[in-house]
């Protein structure tokens, strides 16, 4: 296990936004986060990340408290992918996808090596002189992919809120691929994601949440069924044969 949330909650005034998570973050698996919006998703992303404290519950994290942890240590440990990653200044591609590597506090020659590592991986090494403000949003996407992957290396977790968002079917198939290379070498990986076919078909492990709170995790099979889909979305939905059709 890679991470362990104890009882998470985190308010907004006097309302919970999280709600009593209990979560393994299991190493070796790709774990996907499911529910509607506003169902707390990106929030727990954050408190994984240690973007977010959270007002009550524990964290596990390399049998340590994480909560403690400087930026830093944080940093080289966990990458975080945000849901919208707007960026303004004039930054080409390869400047903002070496910023993955400054946490990692390697000699320049190697920081260089992964730098063009990631460019090739991503699908953006033809685009690595041009300023990023100027790309179309699926390249902007895979930059911050390429950046969140290279600054994952050497951690243990890698979280991704909907990684997915404006790339075509090749590049999204080339998201899910890379994390599963991650997991593979032991470590773990948590995406947002939307798509339940996606999730049925990719994903190791599934949390499903609803108003803050947990209502099932486990291997797809298991929590993915029409009667668990239908209550939690408010629409009819049935499951078949692995397929997730809205009725």
């Amino acid at each position: 296990m890679v991470m362990q949330l104890q009882q998470i909650g985190v308010d907004r005034g006097s309302v919970a936004i999280v709600d009593d998570v209990s979560l393994p973050v299991l190493a070796g698996k790709v774990t996907m986060l499911l529910g509607p919006n506003g169902a707390g998703k990106s929030t727990l992303l954050k408190v994984m990340a240690g973007l977010e404290t959270p007002a009550r519950g524990q964290i596990e994290l390399q049998q340590d408290n994480p909560l403690s942890w400087s930026r830093q240590r944080w940093a080289a440990n966990v990458s975080f992918l945000p849901q919208l990653s707007a960026l303004s200044f004039p930054l080409t591609v390869k400047e903002v996808v070496a910023l993955g590597a400054m946490a990692q506090g390697n000699s320049v020659r190697a920081q260089r090596q992964q730098l063009q590592q990631a460019l090739q991986l991503w699908d953006i090494d033809y685009l690595a002189e041009q300023q990023v403000r100027w790309l179309s949003g699926g390249e902007q996407q895979r930059v911050q992919l390429a950046r969140s992957w290279l600054q994952a290396q050497h951690g243990q977790l890698w979280l991704l809120d909907e990684p997915l968002s404006a790339l075509d079917l090749r590049h999204q198939q080339q998201c899910l691929q890379r994390a599963r290379e991650y997991v593979q070498q032991g470590r773990a990986a948590v995406m947002v994601i939307h798509d339940l076919n996606l999730a049925w078909q990719c994903a190791d492990y599934v949390a499903l949440l609803c108003c803050g709170r947990l209502v099932c995790a486990g291997e797809p099979t298991e929590v993915l069924t029409s009667e668990r889909l239908t209550d939690v979305f408010q629409v009819p939905v049935e499951v078949e044969r692995g397929v997730v059709r809205w009725c």
